[in-house]
C-alpha cells in the first residue's frame, strides 16, 4: 500500500499536500517509531504536544493522518471524522489476517516468564509464533523491536498481531492492568487469556487495588472471546471470583497449580493423569508456578501432552528473570532478577533461603511511582533477606535520597549506597562462602531513568565483569 493509495481510501478525507507515491511500512501514534515510510497518527482529542511533532519530523516524517487541521505544518495531511474507525479499517485493509490462536497473559508477577516459556514450547514444536511484552516484540524468539510498554498501543498491537496474507502465527502477549484499563485490547480477539497471580501494584495509577483487580480481571470478563479458554491460577486469593465471572461467561476453564494442571514433586498431574519428569528438574515455586500456567496455555492451544513434556527440559529463563551467575571463587551464587512489586522480591528471598540460610540483597524502589510499595518491600527485605545493600532503581525525577531513606526506615539493618553499581560490588565482596546474593529490580533493563536521563546500565555485565 502506497500512501498516494490513501486519497481513494479515505475518499471523504480531506488531503492538504501531495501524497508521495511510496510504500507505507508502518502506521504509529508514537513519535519516538517513526521515519519517511511511517504514516504518523496524531489524535488532536488525546494529549499531544508540538515537541512530538517536532520529534518525529526530525526522523523525515512527511505525512500524518489526524482529526483536527495542523497549522503551519509543511506535512502532508489526511483529515478525517472518526480517526480510529478510519485507522482500525485502515488496517484491516493492509493486515486482514488475524493470528490462528492468540494468548494474553495477565498478571502482577510472572507475565513475561511465563510468555517466554510458552513461545519457546511453541518453538521447539515447530508452531510459529509472535511473542511482544516487557521484552520487545519476537517473532519465532527473534527479536525485531524494542519495547517501552508492556502492553504495546492498539495500533501496534493489531500490526503486530495481523498479516498481509494467510496467518499461521500463535500470537502471544503480554497484558497489563495499564494497558487493559486504557483499552488497548479493544477490538482485539482473544482466545486464551490466562492470569499468573495478583499482588500489590501500580496502585499510583489504579488508586486502589479493587480498581487494579477490575482491570486486571476485564481481560476474562469483557476481551476474552465467549468460545475462548480462560486459564486460572488456582493459588488466587480471589480465585472464587474471578470463577464465578468465567461461569457466568459460560467459558471454559482450565486451573493450575491444582486441579487440572501442577507440579508435585517430579511429576506433572494434567487432568487427572500423572507424568514422570525424569530430564526435567524446577528450581523454585515461581518458576513452577509460571511453567505451570505456560503447560496449561500449551494445552488450551490443543499442543500434545507429549510434545509438551518433551520441551520442558530445554526451556531456559527469560532475560532479567532469575539469570544465574556462578561465583566460584567463593562458590557462591548471584541471582539477576526483576522483581519489583512486594510480592515478587518475598517470593525470590523465600525461593533461595535453605537450611535457614537467607540471601542478601541488593534493591531500590523507582520514584515517581507507587510510594506504598516502598515500606513493603523494606519489611520483606528485612525479614527475608541477610544483608541487605539500599541504593538506587530508577529515581526519575524523585529524589533518590528520599527514596532510600524511606526504604532504609523500615530496613534498619540495610546498607545505603546511593551508587548502584558500588552496591553490586560491595554486596558481591562481602558474599559468604556457598551465599546467595539477589540483585533485584531491574533484570532485563539495561539502563537506569535519571531526571530526564536514560543512562547505561546493566545489573548482569556489572556483576559478571567484577567476579571476573
Amino acid at each position: 500500500m502506497l500512501f498516494s493509495d490513501l486519497k481513494d481510501i479515505f475518499n471523504n478525507a480531506v488531503i492538504v499536500g501531495k501524497l508521495p507515491k511510496k510504500k507505507i511500512k508502518y502506521l504509529s501514534d508514537h513519535s519516538k517509531n517513526v521515519d519517511a515510510s511511517t504514516l504518523f497518527v496524531i489524535n488532536k482529542k488525546k494529549k499531544f504536544k508540538l515537541s512530538y511533532l517536532k520529534e518525529a519530523i526530525s526522523k523525515n516524517l512527511n505525512t500524518i493522518i489526524t482529526n483536527s487541521f495542523l497549522k503551519n505544518c509543511s506535512l502532508n495531511q489526511i483529515i478525517v471524522k472518526d480517526l480510529e474507525k478510519e485507522i482500525s479499517r485502515l488496517i484491516k485493509l493492509r493486515q486482514p489476517f488475524i493470528p490462528k490462536i492468540s494468548v494474553a497473559i495477565t498478571g502482577t508477577n510472572g507475565k513475561t516468564s511465563t510468555s517466554w516459556y510458552l513461545a519457546q514450547i511453541c518453538k521447539i514444536n515447530g508452531i510459529p509464533s509472535k511473542l511482544t511484552g516487557t521484552l520487545g516484540y519476537f517473532i519465532n524468539l527473534k527479536k525485531y523491536k524494542d519495547s517501552g510498554l508492556t502492553t504495546p498501543t492498539n495500533l501496534d498491537l493489531y500490526q503486530f498481531a495481523n498479516e498481509s496474507k494467510k496467518n499461521n502465527f500463535t500470537f502471544i502477549s503480554e497484558a497489563s492492568s495499564h494497558g487493559l484499563h486504557q483499552g488497548r485490547f479493544n477490538h482485539f480477539n482473544i482466545d486464551i487469556a490466562a492470569i499468573t497471580n495478583l499482588s500489590h501494584d501500580h496502585l499510583d495509577y489504579h488508586k486502589n487495588f479493587r480498581s487494579y483487580l477490575n482491570s486486571k480481571f476485564s481481560l476474562f470478563t469483557k476481551i476474552l472471546n465467549n468460545k475462548g479458554v480462560a486459564v486460572v491460577n488456582s493459588r488466587l486469593k480471589n480465585y472464587k471470583t474471578l470463577e464465578k465471572k468465567i461461569k457466568e461467561r459460560k467459558i471454559r476453564m482450565i486451573t493450575f497449580g491444582a486441579k487440572d494442571v501442577y507440579f508435585y514433586k517430579n511429576y506433572l498431574y494434567v487432568f487427572g493423569k500423572k507424568y514422570n519428569l525424569l530430564k526435567f528438574e524446577l528450581i523454585n515455586n515461581i518458576q513452577k508456578e509460571n511453567m505451570e500456567c505456560a503447560v496449561a496455555c500449551a494445552l488450551a492451544m490443543n499442543v500434545s501432552i507429549k510434545k509438551i513434556i518433551n520441551s520442558l527440559h530445554k526451556l531456559k529463563s527469560a532475560p532479567g528473570r532469575f539469570e544465574m551467575i556462578d561465583f566460584r571463587k567463593k562458590n557462591s551464587k548471584i541471582i539477576i532478577d526483576y522483581a519489583h512489586t512486594p510480592d515478587a522480591l518475598e517470593n525470590i528471598l523465600k525461593s533461595f533461603s535453605y537450611n535457614n540460610q537467607k540471601p542478601s540483597l541488593v534493591f531500590g524502589c523507582g520514584g515517581n511511582r507507587d510510594k506504598e510499595k516502598r515500606k513493603k518491600m523494606a519489611i520483606i527485605a528485612k525479614k527475608y533477606a541477610n544483608k541487605v545493600y539500599i541504593t538506587d532503581d530508577n529515581p526519575r525525577y524523585e529524589n533518590p535520597k528520599t527514596i532510600r531513606e524511606s526504604i532504609k526506615k523500615y530496613c534498619q539493618k540495610g546498607v545505603e549506597i546511593s551508587n548502584r553499581r558500588k552496591a553490586i560490588h560491595e554486596a558481591i565482596l562481602k558474599l559468604d562462602i556457598n551465599d546467595i546474593l539477589i540483585i533485584a529490580g531491574k533484570g532485563h533493563e539495561k539502563y537506569q531513568l535519571i531526571k530526564n536521563k536514560k543512562i547505561e546500565f546493566n545489573d548482569y555485565k556489572i556483576a559478571k565483569n567484577f567476579i571476573k
